[in-house]
Order: structure tokens, then sequence, then C-alpha cells
């Protein structure tokens, strides 16, 4: 055996053995017998053909790398190539996901201007609210009273249809009291001109009832679902407030100053934002249809009527009125020239004493776009 390698078992068809030569081309471990004759050029050709044709079916399934011995038929076991050995890797191919659509350029354009729509709004809104709260911190919860003229100097250089409307206002009140523009400005007038219409009133019976209806709020609330851990704390402060009128111990000089501390007056606002809320709640099939967006009672409540800052709407007004049997008139002041004359709405409790019982003079309120203050009738 020549060159001390180990003969191919492949046996011929005359039963002798060949030697296994060492090809250098893309023929590698073909064998041939010294004994036969050589083969046919066109023999070599086929097999060529045959070799080239196994490793196309090779690269077709993503095999690269392999040379002729891996093209050949497996021989026989304990066989070993002449070659150098060749290591075959199995890859797994996993199946290729299909193919990902790359988003349209103008999608990504629409994508981008509403996302920076969105920040100009976030930013504009931040810096309105920080304007307003700048100029609400300038002007006390509530101010003193002035003269009704006051108003008409600050549309001197504005609306002449605000103008006219504020000197028909003129014709039967005399003064304004302002509150402050913080979302609070209803309670907050309601409040005032409801301590102070008793204060000045020196009548004992409409303070008692005054004093019936405050106590009578405790009730409503625990009926519409509130612990009394939640608001006790905040009742006595309001109680307190209208028993030391009782007393004696208040002019309207020092009921300006409370409603002018941050801690009572807040207290007191908040007081009146959770009567409203307790009210809408306890009578919700009346009040959930005017609700928009089919808001549930609740959740309305607990977004819109709880939260301090939030301005009060139509709703707010009646429920307010109803729970504590205070009469209100509202003048809506608007923009429009369609009426020369002021609006008033008349909002009045629905167990309003008739007769010759004593009864509470409605409280008087200015609204314009978005904002309360009081108003004083001539006597």
């Amino acid at each position: 055996m020549g060159g001390g390698e180990e003969p191919s078992r492949e046996e011929i068809h005359d039963g002798s053995t060949t030697n296994q030569e060492e090809n250098t081309n893309a023929q590698q471990n073909v064998e041939s017998s010294p004994n036969l004759p050589e083969k046919p050029v066109n023999a070599e050709e086929d097999s060529s053909k045959e070799t080239k044709k196994i490793l196309d079916e090779k690269s077709n399934e993503n095999t690269e790398g392999t040379n002729v011995e891996q093209a050949q038929p497996e021989i026989a076991d304990n066989a070993q190539a002449v070659s150098a050995p060749v290591t075959e890797t199995t890859s797994v191919v996993n199946p290729s996901p299909g193919p990902v659509e790359a988003p349209k350029p103008e999608d990504t354009a629409n994508k981008d201007a509403a996302h920076e729509d969105q920040v100009k709004f976030q930013q504009n809104l931040e810096y309105e609210i920080s304007i307003k709260k700048e100029e609400a911190e300038r002007t006390p919860l509530v101010c003193i009273s002035e003269d009704i003229q006051k108003l008409y100097q600050e549309y001197e250089q504005g609306s002449d249809v605000y103008r006219n409307k504020i000197m028909k206002l003129a014709e039967r009140h005399n003064k304004i009291r302002r509150c402050r523009g913080d979302g609070n400005c209803f309670y907050r007038a309601f409040g005032f001109a409801w301590f102070e219409r008793i204060l000045l009133s020196n009548n004992l019976t409409i303070l008692r009832t005054a004093l019936d209806s405050l106590i009578a709020t405790k009730t409503l609330l625990k009926s519409s679902g509130y612990q009394p851990l939640v608001y006790d704390d905040i009742y006595d402060v309001v109680e307190e407030q209208m028993k030391a009128i009782e007393r004696g111990e208040r002019d309207d000089s020092m009921l300006l100053a409370i409603f002018q501390t941050d801690d009572i007056s807040n207290h007191i606002v908040w007081y009146l934002r959770v009567i409203t809320a307790a009210y809408l709640k306890k009578y919700r099939q009346e009040y959930e249809p005017f609700l928009e967006f089919e808001t549930e009672m609740d959740q309305y409540c607990s977004k819109y009527v709880e939260v301090m800052d939030q301005e009060a709407d139509h709703i707010h007004v009646i429920a307010l009125t109803k729970a504590l049997n205070v009469p209100v008139e509202i003048a809506y002041m608007s923009g429009s020239d369609t009426m020369e004359q002021v609006n008033f709405h008349e909002f009045y409790p629905d167990n309003e004493p008739t007769g010759g019982n004593i009864i509470l003079k409605p409280l008087v309120l200015l609204y314009r776009p978005g904002h309360y203050d009081i108003l004083y009738r001539k006597e």
C-alpha cells in the first residue's frame, strides 16, 4: 500500500483494490484502479457535472464552505478520508418573519407635527395658567366693596356693549365686591355674601335658620357616602364662624379679614364644594342627564366639584342653592350685542318659605365669562 495510507474498502468490478488518490481540484477523493483503463474525458466531465450539481444543491440549502468530500456518498463505517478532516456544522435556520413595512414619510411627518402641536399647546396652557396665577395672587381672596363705576372704568377702552350693560346694571346696583379669579370665585363669593347677609340682617331668626341649614348638611353628606372623618374638622371651622356671629363677635371688617385668610377662607370654600357634590350625588337621577359625555355622577363630582380651583357650572349653583336653602340671583353679563339688558337668572330653593315668614333676601352675584363677583343692590 503506497504511502502507508489505508486503502479504500470500495471494490471495483474485477475484485482488485485501488489506491485512493488525492485530487487538488473540486474532484477530491475520486477513486480509481491502476489495473483499469483511464476514464474517458466525457466520464470526467460527467463526474464534474455531477459534483457541481451536488454543490449547487448544497448551496441552495444555505450550507457554505463544503468541499467535494462532503458531496461524495457516505462510505462504510471506519473509513478514513485521505484529505484533511472537515468539520460539518449544522445550523438551524429560523423561519424569517414577514417583511416589515417601513413607515410612510407622510405618516411620520403627521406624527411629528401632532406631537409638536401637543407640546406647544401644553406650553401655552402652562404659561396662561402661570399668568393667571400671578395676577390672581395680586388680588385678595375677597376685596373691599367699591363703586360700580369702577367696573365701568375697566371697559372705557374696550367694548361698547359692556359699557352699555354696566350702565343698565348701575340703575339698580351701586357696589361691587371682587373675588380672586382662582377657580373658586363662585363658592367664595357665595360664602362671603351668605355670611355677610346673615351678619347685616341683625335678625336672630335668619341666623338660626342658617345654622339649621348648615347642621342639616352633615346628614346630607353622610347619606351621600361621605365619611365623617373627611368633613368633621372642616365643618367645625364653618360652624364656628356662624356661631361667632350669633355671639356678636363679628363685624363686617372682621368678616372680611376672615375671608381674606387662606386657611379659614379655603376651608369654607371646600365645605361648600362638598355640600354641592353631596346634593348632586343624592339626586343624581335628576342631574346626570345634564352631564357631558355620559359621565357618571361620582366621577364628575370627584373631578369637577370637590377639587379646589375648578370653576363652577350651572348645576353647581342649583345644587348649592337647594342644599342650603339660600336664594341667589346672578346677573349674566356677556359681550353679546343681541341684548342691551343684563340677563338675570334666579335660583330659589324648593322649600322657600312663603307668607309672613321672614326669608333671606337673595344673594346677588355678577357673572362675566369665567368669573363671579358680588353685587349690591340699592336700598
